[in-house]
């Protein structure tokens, strides 16, 4: 049977962004899955064994004496949340911090590396070795990016807490506090802005070869006067994968509930909660792809709009006949 493609380079409405993007996980899923399995699920695997170990090293630190009673006051409750954290941050904690960094950026560059195979031969099957190969050319690239959003973010956090700071306390007095509580909010939506501008910075530097640096200026190109949209689908699909990614997580979350409330029996000893753990990160880590194609939808859609990439090929196409 001939394979179905879905064009990726054309103008799409909103709705049409949300359901193309699912019409790629159905008619992709095999190879997909499979490449995301075997370039980032070892990576994730690390992430979630890590990730166990410290939700246990959490667990019975602040619960480890005794069971917390059901009749505890509001005071006592929160001096057990109030307890030194420092015994629970342990190499557990920094191995599940790195890889879980690492496996984000590879999740990343595995989808739009995977797309663009797509782009490239769209009857060929895509297979793990061919996605390997484009994931080791750009994933430097896209983590040299990844660190210089998260500067920018820093500079943006660090000069409006300084501003932040000087004016409550040249304030003063009750209106400190508010003044402090309102930038707090400004500080927060400027975050917003400037994450959903810099969304586009990975698929632009795997789709176009382009260096971060100036990944970030075209994103900006991009995004300008399609903001609002960019940040509506990001919120939808986000919804639609949480809900889904529910399934994952819900294990974890169960018996972490049963050990904060004194339950003791087989399904909460620690390799249950390791295991349990390792399903909840690799789940919605993999379902964390679909939000990802979605933007790469939109760099497609965006580029079209403002650039109109695709007639220019067919026009030049036009010319090679």
């Amino acid at each position: 049977m001939e394979k179905q493609y879905l064009p990726l380079e054309r103008e799409r409405d909103f709705s049409q962004k949300i359901n193309d993007t699912f019409s790629f996980v159905r008619l992709n899923f095999k190879d997909l899955f499979l490449a995301l399995l075997f370039i980032v699920g070892p990576v994730l695997l690390i992430a979630g064994i890590a990730g166990g170990f410290h939700q246990i090293n959490v667990l019975n630190s602040n619960y480890a004496d005794t069971p917390i009673d059901a009749n505890a006051g509001v005071e006592e409750i929160l001096r057990r949340f109030s307890r030194s954290g420092i015994d629970i941050i342990g190499p557990a904690y920094f191995i599940l911090l790195f890889a879980t960094v690492i496996s984000m950026v590879l999740l990343v560059v595995t989808v739009y590396s995977y797309m663009q195979c797509y782009l490239e031969d769209s009857v060929s099957r895509i297979t793990v070795e061919r996605v390997t190969e484009k994931v080791k050319i750009h994933f430097l690239p896209v983590f040299r990016g990844f660190f210089l959003v998260l500067l920018v973010f820093f500079g943006i956090i660090i000069l409006a807490s300084l501003a932040t700071g000087a004016l409550g306390i040249a304030v003063g007095g009750v209106a400190g506090p508010m003044i402090i509580g309102i930038f707090g909010l400004v500080i927060f939506a400027v975050m917003i802005y400037f994450m959903i501008m810099f969304l586009l910075s990975p698929a632009i530097i795997v789709f176009e070869d382009a260096s971060p640096g100036f990944s970030l200026r075209r994103a900006k190109y991009l995004i300008e006067g399609k903001w609002w949209s960019t940040f509506g689908l990001v919120v939808v699909v986000s919804i639609i994968v949480y809900f889904i990614g529910l399934v994952f997580s819900l294990p974890a979350a169960i018996l972490s509930v049963l050990k904060v409330l004194g339950i003791q029996s087989g399904i909460t000893s620690d390799w249950v909660v390791v295991i349990s753990t390792v399903i909840s990160m690799v789940g919605s880590s993999i379902l964390s792809a679909i939000t990802y194609i979605a933007l790469g939808f939109q760099y497609f859609n965006l580029v079209e709009k403002k650039d109109g990439n695709s007639l220019f090929k067919q026009i030049n196409n036009l010319g090679n006949h």
